[in-house]
């Protein structure tokens, strides 16, 4: 089904809603379906820098699965580090 049927569909359904309102309704459903059912997978890279314990990763990222650091996969963390770095 094509984006313009499912928003003359919307429009049937809820006249009060215009177009680029039902749009962005339909991709925010697509953002929630591709995270619910864990659809879409991605891999990101990042350098990490000495005694630096948190960074800011990218806003599409919703889990993390796995870690990898110089081609070795890197053990979950169980239960909360014994020093807390929130800086």
């Amino acid at each position: 089904m094509k984006l313009k049927e499912m928003v003359e569909i919307i429009n049937q359904q809820h006249p009060d809603i215009g177009t680029v309102e039902a749009m962005k309704l339909l991709n925010r459903a697509q953002d929630e379906f591709s995270a619910r059912t864990k659809i879409l997978e991605s891999a990101d890279k990042f350098d990490v820098v000495a005694n630096q314990r948190g960074y800011k990763l990218a806003d599409h990222i919703l889990e993390i699965r796995s870690v990898d650091y110089d081609g070795k996969n890197i053990k979950r963390l169980a239960g909360r580090p014994l020093k807390r770095d929130l800086t």
